[in-house]
């Protein structure tokens, strides 16, 4: 299989200059999760803290769709809030090309529809426990031999890992805005404590969930010699 070669980090991240104030972590806890939920159904069910980040969120406003996703975790040191190893958000999978659905990805139908002039946006806000988001800072072009496979991730992972690469680290509170060709990766907490993430995602390829966008439970991820 011929590598097929794409440039990630197109555009720096932006963060919004003044941070969202107001904002008591002790409210996490009793924060619903939320997953593809329109802005007026997020507003309506997600709680104070939730439409006090959306009160400030840096939206464009110039695509079809705007979604809202939120993940409460309770995280013990070591733990992370989501799949370990670097990523980026919202690639075409399946058939249908849909970034929502479980199917294998597309790189080259990204590449495509970047060349075309589309891009998802993303805005994210992270309070409470401080395990941040690390964005990758500069351009970087990588050479893929899964681009089209579910081995996408982990062979990202092992290209950028010991590369020495400046990352960007948002602080909490803070509204930052980026892209589908941004690469980035959770990190562990380092204390106890409740974390909320908030993301906006602004799409013309991904509707709001008119049903059943509440849900019920959230995974955390644990190393495997991890004890109680």
């Amino acid at each position: 299989m011929h590598p097929a070669t794409y440039l990630f980090n197109r555009t720096p991240i932006r963060a919004r200059p003044d941070h969202v104030t107001g904002l008591d972590p002790r409210l996490i806890e009793a924060t619903p999760n939320l997953r593809r939920a329109s802005l007026p159904n997020a507003a309506m069910f997600g709680g104070p803290l939730v439409r006090k980040c959306l009160e400030q969120a840096p939206l464009a406003g110039d695509r079809l769709h705007i979604i809202v996703d939120t993940k409460v975790s309770m995280l013990m040191p070591g733990w992370l809030p989501a799949i370990p190893g670097w990523h980026t958000d919202g690639v075409p999978r399946g058939r249908n090309l849909n970034p929502a659905a479980a199917g294998q990805p597309s790189m080259a139908e990204q590449h495509q529809q970047s060349e075309a002039g589309y891009f998802p946006r993303y805005h994210t806000i992270i309070v409470g426990n401080d395990c941040p988001t690390e964005f990758l800072h500069s351009p970087l072009t990588l050479a893929l031999e899964h681009g089209e496979s579910e081995d996408l991730y982990a062979e990202m992972t092992r290209l950028v890992d010991g590369g020495g690469h400046v990352v960007d680290v948002p602080r909490p509170n803070e509204w930052v805005s980026w892209d589908w060709w941004n690469v980035h990766r959770a990190t562990e907490a380092t204390e106890r404590g409740w974390r909320l993430l908030v993301r906006v995602t602004e799409s013309d390829t991904i509707p709001p969930a008119e049903t059943g966008f509440i849900r019920a439970q959230n995974q955390v991820y644990v190393p495997r010699e991890f004890g109680w």
